[in-house]
């Protein structure tokens, strides 16, 4: 006798619900195969869970979902601050494909003053695993650079590593040009080292205007005592405070971020700005193609992106929050956290808002570039391939033969891929410089014979140019026996007009393809192809600008190729000897005083 029909869906929720309590938990719902679709909790389990059986009031994604039930697990809790907990660490764990999850997992930057016996600062990422105070996160690497090169100047604390620091003789380069007060060599008495380190914590907890005091006092009072090179040093550091603190605009209570949700339409956009010291260190955001709750997905997205750093003391909301987030956090966190939901007045209203208008603007800027994934898509259906990943574009450059360059950008739906642009300089070896068919194939080969040595090459290539050139990287291909790349060729418009381009498919070399005029596709190639155009003119100059100033120097009397050689081993590029003083010539190996008073004189008579 076979078995009955296993029920899936709403039926098999309904029949699950027999048992099911009125208590808060939180439910995971699996898929025939055992994998975990969703994560949820509920303050009232039945109730929630009904839902989902009334499948005509829900939206198409969660329908889907629940269509594809088949076993459900139910842990109940205390309350619904437990049940937030659990939640988030059983989505951390599955990471479900029907829960809000966050996209960026990056880890966040920290700067840290060690607990050492001569503390030092420095970047850090990563569990905290290192002992000392740690100030952020902040949003950019860059940003953690920039405060650090700051610090520097303003307390002068060391960077090094400990192995650096402990097998120093003498001081090094930043101490020389005061960026280190030298504690490896005992340049700096102990005691007033650590009034730095103290003072440094001070600062980085945003008391800045406290230590401009107590540094004006000091300049003060070394002017008094007539120690003018000191006072010097001093006056230094409070220009670099007074800098920093002009930039800080915009002063928030410490430790505060805010969060808001926009939507428009099906879509919604999450964005939190953080400010950690009275100023903004950025912001995060996501958008999410269609989320039914928007309260729960503010409180999910918040969960996750607190579980990977500390949550601020407190922080604004533009919406009200869900009953036990704050307690949740809270428990995370270790001490209070404060969710603070509106209305609001003043100075927490103009920020707020500012956030929330940040936010639409960028629901609206998504909802412009749908019309960009839609030319994208038309581009694939006219190169004939089932998968466009990515096009690359191709141009050259050269001004009557000189400083001959070709360049490569690349492209994908979401944009320009800069970190994939290539430059490739034609030096005549293969191809004539002035010969477009020949540094097309030059190029051409050279890229795809490491692109088969990478397994890196593109699912399409955009070339600037008719038949000819795109005749020439047929050759090329067919000769490296490459038949999987889609080729289109793009020749200029009548009289070089946007618009009236003719393109030629790489499958059809002697049928004319022309686009509508307004269509998203012509626009999206003429962006693809005037990208790559700008890219080969900004390399051909930087090329051509990089050769005249090689050719300066052997137009020095004296200078030949040996002495150049020299001159550039030891300084390291031309720029750098056109400012060099006569001195700092005269020392370069092969270069007298007389030659080195001619060099000098080139650049500065």
């Amino acid at each position: 006798m076979e078995s009955k029909q296993k029920l899936r869906g709403a039926a098999f929720l309904r029949q699950k619900l027999k048992k099911m309590t009125h208590k808060a938990g939180v439910y995971r719902m699996l898929d025939e195969n055992g994998t975990v679709l969703y994560v949820g909790k509920a303050k009232n389990l039945k109730n929630r869970l009904t839902n989902y059986t009334q499948t005509e009031r829900l939206s198409d994604r969660i329908a889907q979902m629940v269509s594809k039930v088949a076993d459900l697990m139910v842990i109940e809790t205390a309350g619904e601050t437990e049940a937030f907990l659990l939640e988030n660490d059983l989505i951390k764990k599955f990471r479900p494909f029907y829960n809000v999850l966050l996209k960026d997992d990056k880890s966040y930057p920290y700067i840290v003053l060690t607990d050492e016996e001569v503390p030092r600062l420095l970047k850090y990422r990563g569990e905290r695993r290192l002992k000392g105070n740690y100030f952020g996160p902040y949003l950019s690497g860059l940003a953690v650079q920039q405060t650090l090169k700051e610090l520097q100047k303003i307390f002068g604390l060391r960077t090094c590593n400990n192995t650096y620091f402990n097998n120093r003789s003498r001081p090094c380069l930043l101490y020389q040009i005061k960026r280190c007060s030298g504690p490896c060599c005992n340049c700096i008495e102990r005691k007033d080292y650590l009034n730095r380190v103290k003072e440094a914590k001070a600062f980085l907890k945003g008391e800045k205007t406290q230590i401009q005091a107590r540094l004006q006092q000091q300049m003060t009072m070394l002017s008094a005592a007539e120690k003018y090179e000191e006072a010097a040093v001093v006056r230094d550091k409070i220009l670099a405070l007074n800098q920093i603190q002009d930039t800080d605009s915009n002063q928030m209570p410490k430790q505060t971020d805010i969060a808001v949700l926009a939507h428009i339409g099906g879509k919604m956009c999450i964005q939190v700005f953080f400010y950690r010291v009275g100023h903004s260190e950025g912001n995060v955001m996501q958008i999410f193609e269609s989320a039914e709750d928007k309260t729960e997905t503010l409180s999910s997205y918040l969960m996750q992106l607190y579980d990977r750093i500390p949550a601020p003391k407190q922080i604004f909301l533009n919406m009200p929050a869900e009953n036990g987030l704050q307690e949740a956090l809270t428990l995370k966190a270790g001490y209070t956290v404060r969710l603070i939901e509106p209305p609001y007045r003043g100075g927490r209203k103009k920020w707020v808002d500012l956030a929330y208008q940040n936010a639409l603007n960028t629901l609206k800027r998504a909802e412009n570039n749908s019309s960009g994934e839609t030319a994208w898509e038309e581009l694939r259906a006219l190169l004939e391939v089932d998968e466009l990943i990515k096009v690359e574009v191709y141009d050259n450059s050269h001004l009557q033969g000189t400083a001959a360059v070709g360049a490569m950008i690349a492209a994908d739906k979401n944009g320009f891929l800069k970190k994939d642009y290539r430059r490739f300089n034609i030096d005549g070896t293969l191809a004539k410089t002035n010969d477009d068919f020949g540094m097309m194939k030059e190029v051409m080969i050279r890229r795809l014979k490491r692109g088969l040595n990478e397994n890196n090459l593109p699912s399409a290539m955009l070339i600037d140019g008719g038949k000819g050139q795109l005749s020439a990287v047929s050759e090329i291909m067919n000769a490296l026996n490459i038949h999987n790349i889609a080729l289109l060729a793009v020749a200029k418009g009548v009289e070089r007009n946007a618009g009236k381009e003719t393109l030629f498919l790489g499958t059809r070399p002697n049928e004319e393809i022309h686009l509508d005029l307004k269509s998203n596709l012509i626009h999206l190639i003429q962006r693809l192809r005037d990208e790559a155009h700008r890219f080969a003119i900004g390399s051909h100059r930087m090329r051509r600008a990089r050769n005249m100033f090689h050719e300066t120097l052997l137009d020095i009397e004296g200078i030949g190729e040996k002495r150049k050689k020299m001159l550039l081993h030891h300084f390291g590029s031309p720029r750098a000897i056109a400012g060099a003083s006569l001195e700092q010539i005269k020392h370069v190996e092969g270069i007298n005083e007389k030659i080195a008073k001619k060099v000098y004189t080139f650049y500065h008579d």
